[in-house]
């Protein structure tokens, strides 16, 4: 299948990744050979160098520096106010009010770091709400674990969330995966310092879930 291109330069290249397909594996975590990194290099035919993950559910933007120097630049400014970084979560619960999430979180290490969510609703169901979560840190499953601790599970995640919505909502609206797509992402172009913002809509089985909840009415 070929990749979805959102942008790219000389320096820079942002791809749409599929949900099921891992960024680029760590041997601990897998062997298998097929990743985002494999697949989006055999397509352009050159070398690649990673600067974030999203988690193998999960789809949406990924941003590759397409050289050493580029990459640098771009992980030094990932994680400052420079760069925004948005998604789109079908969350457990009604929720008609914006949310921060500041609690630190382990990592594989277990010591504890800093972590911030900001999470603001866009349209609320029955038993979920569609929101718009940005992050300001950069922790494994940010998210997802944010979320969950707080009672409000990512529909569709089936590591953090609870089985029994999940079931409700594949059998009833198709949601097969976990709800959870980068659809915006903003930051500074390494070396010409403009400000890149790029945009990647739902892809159509979570806006066909979208749609069948809508068709239910809105709370």
């Amino acid at each position: 299948m070929k990749l979805e291109i959102l942008y790219q330069d000389n320096d820079v290249v942002a791809v749409n990744k599929p949900s099921g397909l891992l960024v680029h594996p760590y041997w601990k975590e897998t062997n298998e050979r097929q990743s985002l990194l494999k697949d989006l290099r055999d397509q352009l035919g050159r070398k690649l160098y990673p600067l974030h993950r999203l988690d193998r559910p999960v789809s949406g933007i990924v941003v590759f520096g397409l050289s050493p120097e580029a990459t640098a630049k771009l992980q030094r400014n990932w994680h400052s106010n420079e760069t925004t970084k948005l998604y789109l979560a079908l969350t457990r619960e009604r929720q008609e009010e914006s949310l921060s999430f500041s609690f630190p979180l382990k990592n594989e290490k277990k010591k504890l770091q800093e972590a911030l969510t900001l999470a603001t609703p866009l349209e609320v169901y029955e038993r979920s709400t569609l929101m718009e979560v940005e992050i300001k840190t950069g922790r494994k499953h940010q998210i997802r674990r944010h979320f969950a601790r707080n009672a409000m599970h990512i529909i569709g995640d089936r590591m953090y969330g609870k089985g029994g919505i999940n079931n409700l909502y594949r059998e009833r609206y198709g949601v097969q995966r976990i709800f959870l797509h980068a659809h915006k992402l903003a930051f500074i172009h390494p070396f010409n310092g403009e400000k890149l913002e790029l945009d990647c809509p739902l892809p159509p089985d979570l806006r066909i879930a979208l749609e069948k909840l809508r068709q239910g009415g809105r709370a």
